[in-house]
């Protein structure tokens, strides 16, 4: 067994997944509903967003519904995963945050991304210190990996402001990616 998994295997069992919602200052993070897939289609659709994604590009409706559905199963195989974060002020749905594993490396990432109107204002840093703190306090992980495409400095920035260490570039959902970890104190 992967000592990184060995705890969340332990704690899964006294989670009630179907329950499991994060609230920070400005934001509710919870799962993801049916209803939901119009307005995060929008978000998920803009090409500034996809960008940054592994296929380069906004995402069709098909492909956010697809997505939508691996974050469901994610959720009831592993316990854990993304949520839709959505603005108290607004309540509106800005983006997705979470923990997804990774097969490919057998390692557990913080991911996010927001639709581009919410750039700039904090969210991503707010919601991913959250994903972090959820996944080393109540799920018991011991380390979590982030990526970003090399020439995205915001999403550094991003992960090195919620503590997480650059350890090297490496190739990764098909492309090349800062790799970073950070380890439960």
């Amino acid at each position: 067994m992967n000592k990184y998994l060995q705890n969340e295997r332990l704690e899964i069992f006294m989670i009630d997944i179907t329950n499991i919602e994060l609230e920070t200052d400005r934001l509710y993070m919870r799962h993801f509903k049916t209803e939901d897939l119009v307005e995060y289609s929008k978000i998920m659709g803009q090409d500034e967003v996809g960008k940054w994604l592994p296929r380069g590009r906004g995402y069709t409706k098909e492909e956010v519904k697809k997505f939508l559905e691996s974050i469901s199963k994610h959720w009831q195989e592993k316990g854990y995963g993304v949520w839709a974060v959505v603005e108290k002020e607004s309540g509106k749905i800005i983006g997705h945050c979470g923990l997804n594993y990774v097969k490919q490396n057998n390692e557990i990432e913080v991911l996010y991304g927001f639709g581009k109107d919410y750039w700039g204002l904090g969210y991503a840093t707010e919601a991913a210190k959250a994903a972090l703190a959820f996944g080393f306090e109540k799920i018991g992980l011991n380390r979590i990996v982030a990526f970003a495409k090399t020439d995205n400095i915001a999403s550094k920035k991003v992960i090195e402001k919620i503590g997480l260490k650059y350890i090297k570039d490496i190739e990764i959902f098909g492309m090349i990616c800062a790799y970073y970890e950070s380890y439960k104190s």
